[in-house]
């Protein structure tokens, strides 16, 4: 009996899973371009409709002004190996107001000519993925890597496909700092750590993305900003401090993990229900 009701539950959970998502790149039936353009857009208006409420001691405009500022800092930096190889300097996109910020690990072949992150086919599922929980880069969420210039293989053929790689630890070492003022600075509710670079990097473990998703931890606020910190950039005061022990964090799957192993959908959909439900009390 506890196997039928397993059974049971596991297909309730997809066909909702499959409702929500309804994502081209997973398509399971033959519906048309007409039928999914007018699904596409039924999801924009149900995400408009059901955008939460931000809140911050900070007004917006305050916050716009401190990444702007922060952007500006740093979008010539060659610390790192990767600063002289880059085309464009990936800073971050969305709403600095916003309550959920996305953390992935670095920009690919096409972010890093576009200067956005999440451009090309995981920043169209990671999209979608975002409008199923009522979220979008254009008015109430916010998408940032752990390091901010293009990590390839071969940095002398810089126009080949296939040449993207996972950031080296020194190089996350060197620019995770920047990543760190954006979080001081947006005070987000929830971080959402896409795959298991930026995951490490947010919870300082070794551990595997498999056995950390499907939790809601806290933010280790004194473990990024200790009170005698040796980066100046990472001094912050106490209103914020505060505030960021409020952050909780919830990793996921990289949305290209998905793209390569759709059977890791359904863990992936509990995931995003974790972070809708953190939101959702937000307002309470």
């Amino acid at each position: 009996m506890s196997d039928i009701k397993k059974l049971i539950g596991d297909t309730k959970q997809w066909v909702e899973q499959e409702k929500v998502w309804d994502d081209a790149l997973y398509a399971t039936g033959a519906a048309s371009n007409e039928q999914r353009a007018m699904s596409e857009q039924q999801k924009t208006i149900q995400s408009v409709n059901s955008l939460p409420i931000a809140h911050s001691s900070l007004r917006s405009s305050d916050k716009d002004i401190a990444l702007k500022s922060l952007y500006e800092k740093y979008k010539n930096c060659v610390r790192c190996p990767l600063g002289p190889t880059r085309i464009k300097f990936v800073f971050g996109v969305g709403n600095a107001n916003s309550e959920v910020l996305f953390i992935g690990e670095g920009p690919g072949y096409e972010e890093d000519r576009r200067g956005e992150p999440f451009v090309g086919k995981s920043g169209q599922l990671l999209d979608k993925m975002m409008a199923a929980i009522g979220l979008s880069r254009r008015t109430n969420a916010y998408i940032a890597n752990i390091v901010k210039c293009h990590p390839m293989v071969n940095p002398q053929t810089p126009e080949a496909r296939g040449n993207d790689r996972p950031p080296a630890p020194e190089e996350v070492a060197t620019c995770s700092p920047i990543l760190l003022q954006q979080i001081a600075i947006m005070k987000p509710r929830v971080i959402m750590t896409l795959g298991s670079p930026s995951t490490k990097m947010i919870l300082h473990t070794r551990d595997a993305i498999t056995g950390l998703r499907g939790k809601i931890v806290a933010f280790d606020v004194d473990y990024f900003y200790s009170l005698i910190s040796e980066i100046e950039e990472l001094k912050i005061d106490g209103e914020t401090r505060e505030a960021l022990r409020n952050t909780k964090v919830v990793p996921t799957y990289h949305p290209a993990a998905l793209l390569r192993n759709p059977n890791l959908k359904p863990e992936s959909w509990t995931d995003l229900k974790l972070l809708r439900d953190l939101l959702g009390k937000s307002g309470a």
